[in-house]
C-alpha cells in the first residue's frame, strides 16, 4: 500500500532537483556570493613622473599563485572613489626593464636526506637560472651548520654553482646572521641601484643557536623589519617544520609587513614549491601605468584597484594606499608627439600645395600658349595690333590706340622740353615774353598767332583775353576762314595765316607755298580731313580719334 506514494514522492523530488539545479548554479556563481579567495594588494605607488602614475600590485589566486595579466579581463583604478582609468597599461616586472636585486637564504640541513637535498638543489637551481642576465642580480646565503656560504650579488650562475657545492655539516644555527648579511648586501651603497626592486626569499625552521629566547627573537625580527622597510626590501618567508611553533606569527608578520608573503611547508618537496611561488610573485608583480589628469601639486591621492578575472570574479584591493603628489612633471612625450603630428600635417600640406601649384602653373602655361596662338592668328589676319596686341577694326589702316598713345607721349616730351627750356632761360636771366593761352593756360611765344599746344586761335573781339578764358569764334568766322596750305616738309594741310607748320615746326614763311592737291573723295569711303591735325576721318566720326578734337559741328 505504501510503495506507490513513496514512488510518487521520489519522482517529485527528482523533478524538483532538476528544476532547482540551474537556479542554484547561477546563484552560486553570482560574483557577490562567490567567496573572495582571490586577493590583490598594492605594493607601491610611484608618483615621480606624475601625472603618469605607476602602481605595483600583486594579484594572487586562492593557491597564492600570481595571476597572469592575460587572465584579467577588466581593471579599474579609483582615486577617492572616482574612476581614474578603466584601461590602464598592465605588464609584469619580468616583461619590463625594471631591474631586481634578489637574495636567497636557504639552510642546507642534516634534517634532510641526501636524496631530498639533491631534489631541492635541482629545483632551486632551475628556479634561480630563470633570472634575467642583464636586469637582475642574485646573491646566495647557504648555512651548512658551521658557516654561511655567500655568493655575492651578481650573476645567478655563481649562486647556482655555490648551491651545488654546499654540503651539510651540522644543524643550521645562523638564521639571523644570514638575514642580516642579506639585508646589508642589498642595501650596500656600492651595489645599490635606486630603480631596482629588492627582495629576500627566506627558507627557515625558525631556529638559531644563539637566539632562542622570546624577547631576543622579537628584537631580531623587529630590527630586520626596520632595516627592510627603510631600504624597500620585501621578505618572502617559506617556513619548514619550526622547532618553536610559537615563532610562526613573528615570521608571518615580518613577511606581511614588508610586502612579502608567508608559506608553510610540511615536506621537503614543498620548500622548492614555496620558493617557486615566491619567485613568481616577485617577477609576476603587476605594473599598472595610467595617467591621472585630475592631480594637483600638494594633493593627497587615495588609490585602489578593482580587477576582474575570467569567470566574472571581481576583487578589490584592500587596504587603500594614500600618496602625496609633491610635483607634476611636464609631459614631454605628449608634447613631442603633438609636435610630430603638427610637423607631419605641415609636410603633407606642403606636398599637396606643391602638387596643386604645379598643376595650376601647368594649366596656366597651357592657357597662355593657347591665348598666344590665338593672338598670332589674329595678327596674321590683321585683327590684332602686333605692337599693343589690342583688337583693331577691320577698316583701320593703322592701330589708333598706338597712334593716340604715341601722340600723347610726344605731347609730354614737348612739354618737358619746353619746361626745361624755360628753366634754362630763367637761370641765364633771359625773360621770355609771351602770352597765356586762354584754353590750356600755357605760355605762348610772341610771334604765335595760334597756340601751338592746343591749336586754339587767339584772335577775338573785345580786347585782350583773360587768363584761363577760352576765345570764342562765330560760325561766320569759321566759314570765311581761308583754306589751308600744304606743308612742304610733312605734306599736311596748313592754315593760311600759319608762318610755321604746327606739326613738324618747319618754317613755311620763306619757302614757296604749294597749293594743296585736291583729290576727289571716293564715294564709297566718304572720308573727311580733320582741320586740326590734318588726318583723314570717317564720315560717321564725331571726334577725331587722333587728336581727340570734337568735329561734330564741322
Amino acid at each position: 500500500m505504501n510503495a506507490f506514494p513513496n514512488r510518487v514522492f521520489l519522482q517529485l523530488a527528482i523533478l524538483l532537483s532538476l528544476v532547482a539545479w540551474p537556479c542554484a548554479t547561477a546563484w552560486a556563481q553570482s560574483p557577490d556570493l562567490i567567496p573572495q579567495e582571490y586577493r590583490i594588494k598594492i605594493d607601491d605607488i610611484d608618483t615621480s613622473l606624475a601625472p603618469e602614475i605607476t602602481i605595483r600590485a600583486t594579484f594572487l589566486d586562492k593557491k597564492n599563485l600570481p595571476v597572469n595579466p592575460s587572465k584579467i579581463t577588466a581593471l579599474t583604478v579609483y582615486n577617492d572613489d572616482d574612476v581614474v582609468s578603466t584601461k590602464p597599461k598592465i605588464s609584469t616586472i619580468k616583461n619590463s626593464q625594471v631591474p631586481i636585486d634578489l637574495a636567497i637564504i636557504v639552510p642546507i640541513s642534516q634534517r634532510f636526506s641526501e636524496r631530498e637535498l639533491d631534489e631541492m638543489k635541482k629545483s632551486m637551481s632551475h628556479i634561480i637560472e630563470q633570472a634575467r642576465p642583464k636586469e637582475d642580480n642574485v646573491a646566495g646565503f647557504f648555512d651548512d651548520g658551521r658557516a654561511i656560504n655567500v655568493a655575492p650579488l651578481g650573476n645567478s650562475s655563481d649562486v647556482v654553482t655555490l648551491l651545488k657545492q654546499v654540503k651539510p655539516q651540522a644543524q643550521p644555527s645562523f638564521l639571523y646572521s644570514s638575514l642580516d648579511k642579506a639585508l646589508e648586501t642589498l642595501s650596500d651603497p656600492a651595489h645599490f641601484r635606486p630603480d631596482a626592486r629588492r627582495a629576500i626569499i627566506l627558507v627557515t625552521d625558525a631556529f638559531d643557536t644563539y637566539t632562542y629566547r622570546s624577547h631576543d627573537v622579537q628584537r631580531e625580527i623587529y630590527d630586520a623589519y626596520l632595516n627592510a622597510r627603510a631600504n624597500g626590501i620585501r621578505i618572502f618567508v617559506v617556513m619548514y617544520k619550526p622547532f618553536i611553533r610559537g615563532l610562526i606569527p613573528s615570521f608571518e608578520g615580518l613577511s606581511r609587513k614588508t610586502g612579502g608573503t608567508y608559506r608553510y611547508a610540511d615536506f621537503p618537496e614543498q620548500i622548492a614549491k614555496g620558493i617557486d611561488y615566491a619567485w613568481g610573485e616577485i617577477y609576476g608583480e603587476l605594473l599598472i601605468t595610467f595617467r591621472d589628469s585630475t592631480l594637483r601639486e600638494g594633493q593627497t591621492a587615495t588609490y585602489k584597484i578593482e580587477a576582474t578575472r575570467e569567470g566574472g570574479m571581481s576583487v578589490m584591493s584592500n587596504p587603500y594606499r594614500e600618496v602625496r603628489i609633491d610635483s607634476l612633471k611636464f609631459n614631454w612625450k605628449a608634447f613631442w608627439i603633438g609636435c610630430g603630428i603638427v610637423a607631419g600635417l605641415l609636410v603633407v600640406a606642403l606636398i599637396v600645395f606643391l602638387i596643386v601649384r604645379h598643376q595650376r602653373k601647368k594649366r596656366e602655361e597651357m592657357e597662355a600658349a593657347i591665348e598666344e596662338q590665338r593672338i598670332q592668328e589674329g595678327i596674321e589676319r590683321g585683327e590684332v595690333c602686333p605692337k599693343c596686341r589690342r583688337t583693331m577694326m577691320k577698316d583701320w589702316t593703322e592701330c589708333m590706340f598706338c597712334a593716340r598713345e604715341a601722340a600723347q607721349e610726344l605731347d609730354k616730351a614737348r612739354a618737358a622740353q619746353r619746361e626745361k627750356a624755360l628753366a634754362d632761360a630763367e637761370k641765364k636771366g633771359v625773360k621770355l615774353e609771351g602770352r597765356i593761352c586762354p584754353v590750356c593756360n600755357r605760355t605762348m611765344m610772341p610771334q604765335w598767332k595760334e597756340c601751338m599746344f592746343c591749336k586754339a586761335g587767339i584772335g577775338f573781339e573785345g580786347g585782350a583775353p583773360k587768363k584761363g578764358v577760352a576765345p570764342t569764334r562765330s560760325a561766320k568766322d569759321k566759314k570765311e576762314e581761308p583754306q589751308g596750305r600744304i606743308c612742304p616738309d610733312c605734306g599736311r594741310p596748313m592754315k593760311a595765316h600759319w608762318t610755321t607748320c604746327l606739326y613738324c615746326e618747319a618754317d613755311a614763311a620763306s619757302r614757296p607755298q604749294v597749293a594743296p592737291q585736291k583729290e576727289e573723295p571716293k564715294p564709297q569711303d566718304n572720308v573727311r580731313i580733320c582741320p586740326d591735325c590734318g588726318r583723314p576721318m570717317k564720315a560717321h566720326w564725331t571726334t577725331c580719334l587722333y587728336c581727340e578734337a570734337n568735329r561734330a559741328r564741322d
